[in-house]
C-alpha cells in the first residue's frame, strides 16, 4: 500500500490556490463538479505512481445541504482551508475491505463506481471504509483503479495545466493527531507501512503533509 492522495476542503478554491502557489509553487487544475455538490481541483504531482492532493470545494450548496456528508463537509469548512482526509492505494480493495471489517466489526461499505473529469474522461475505481475514514478524520480509506496506465498516461497533461512554479514530485508522509478509536485504531490495514507520525497531544485531525520536490522538501500546513 502507498498513500495515494491527501484531501483539503474549502467552500472555496481561491484560498487554497492562493496558499499552495504562495507558499510552494504549486498551481492547481481539473476542477471536475461531483454528484455530492463539491468540486474537485487537483495538484498534480511529478511521479508515475499519479499522487496528488485533491482540493474539494463547494460547487451546490443546496445539494451538500441536503446529506450527512455534505452537511459535515459545510461545517468542517466554515472557518477556513482544512484537512478532511487521505486516501491509499491497494493492490485488493475486496482483502482490505474484509480486513476493516474484521478490526472494526463494522461494513466497509466497498463501493465502485467512476468518476467523470473536466475534460470528459472516465476513471472506474472502487473504494473502501471512506465513511469510517471520514468521521475519524485521521485514518485513511482504501481506493483501487481499473485503469491505472490510464492514470499514468494524464499525469504529463495535469503537469502542463497547472504550471507548477515548483513541482511536487512524492507525498512523503503525514502528520495528525490520535484517532478517537484507539481500540482498532492502531490495526488499521496498511497504516504500519505508511509514513504517518502521529502527535498524541494534537486532535483528531491531519495538521501537516510533507511534500518533496524538485527543489526540496515542504511541509503543507494550513492556517
Amino acid at each position: 500500500m502507498r498513500i495515494d492522495h491527501v484531501i483539503l476542503g474549502a467552500r472555496t478554491i481561491a484560498p487554497l490556490r492562493e496558499l499552495l502557489w504562495e507558499r510552494h509553487g504549486f498551481g492547481i487544475t481539473d476542477g471536475s463538479p461531483n454528484p455530492d455538490g463539491t468540486a474537485s481541483w487537483i495538484v498534480p504531482f511529478d511521479t508515475p505512481d499519479v499522487q496528488y492532493l485533491e482540493l474539494l470545494v463547494t460547487n451546490d450548496e443546496r445539494e451538500l445541504g441536503s446529506t450527512d456528508f455534505g452537511r459535515a463537509f459545510l461545517e468542517r469548512t466554515a472557518d477556513g482551508p482544512t484537512f478532511l482526509n487521505w486516501a491509499v492505494l491497494t493492490d485488493d480493495i475486496a482483502a482490505t475491505a474484509r480486513r476493516v471489517e474484521q478490526v472494526t466489526g463494522t461494513d466497509p461499505g466497498l463501493l465502485r463506481g467512476e468518476s467523470v473529469r473536466a475534460d470528459g474522461q472516465r476513471v472506474p475505481w472502487a473504494e473502501a471504509a471512506f465513511d469510517l475514514s471520514w468521521r475519524s478524520r485521521v485514518l485513511p480509506f482504501f481506493l483501487s483503479y481499473g485503469n491505472p496506465a490510464d492514470r499514468a498516461d494524464r499525469v504529463a497533461g495535469d503537469l502542463r495545466a497547472a504550471g507548477h512554479r515548483v513541482r511536487p514530485t512524492a507525498l512523503a508522509g503525514l502528520v495528525t493527531g490520535p484517532a478517537r478509536e484507539p481500540a482498532w485504531a492502531r490495526r488499521w490495514p496498511g497504516l504500519e507501512g505508511l509514513a504517518v507520525t502521529v502527535h498524541d497531544t494534537a486532535g483528531p485531525e491531519i495538521t501537516a503533509v510533507r511534500v518533496e520536490t524538485g527543489a526540496g522538501d515542504t511541509v503543507v500546513q494550513l492556517p
